[in-house]
């Protein structure tokens, strides 16, 4: 990533995603809470000053935070070795658990403006001591009020091998 006008703009041009089981049968992602604004309240810790109220920039923490705080988001990293990380060791209740290959989407970068996904650098919105995985370079894509993304973001599927079982 590079800082652009005081923001990170994305420099990579495809972001990568460790699929869910439903996901993968569907070729395409899909939020744990979709169609729901992309807002939470604060949660501590917290870091002062902060602000009160629903507000995305708690939605970007909440998501971050390990999948426990499921949001309208999805995580993606512009590190397919990051990807292939999480499609081994953290998908649980999905293919890694049976032995079967575990796959990965590639997204264009490029296409999720045109098709209206907002995106959120996590650096940006949660102080660097409460961020989860830093080594993630964490983006979190967001499509407002859509139960999937669209199909035509995701450039590639493929297997990244066989999950720990």
């Amino acid at each position: 990533m590079i800082r652009h006008n005081s923001r990170w703009v994305i420099e990579s041009m495809f972001l990568y995603r460790a699929l869910r089981p439903e996901e993968t049968s569907r070729c395409v992602l899909i939020p744990k809470n979709p169609r729901e604004p992309f807002v939470a309240h604060p949660m501590l810790p917290q870091v002062s000053p902060f602000d009160l109220g629903e507000r995305p920039e708690h939605a970007v923490r909440a998501q971050q935070w390990d999948g426990r705080y499921p949001t309208s988001g999805v995580s993606t990293t512009p590190h397919l070795k990051r990807a292939k990380y999480y499609a081994q060791h953290h998908r649980t209740g999905s293919l890694k658990q049976s032995g079967e290959p575990t796959t990965i989407a590639t997204i264009a970068v490029e296409c999720l403006a045109t098709s209206g996904i907002h995106t959120f650098q996590v650096s940006e919105h949660v102080h660097s001591s409460l961020i989860f995985a830093p080594e993630d370079d964490e983006i979190i894509l967001v499509c407002p009020n859509a139960e999937s993304f669209p199909k035509e973001i995701i450039v590639n599927i493929f297997e990244a091998g066989y999950g720990v079982t």
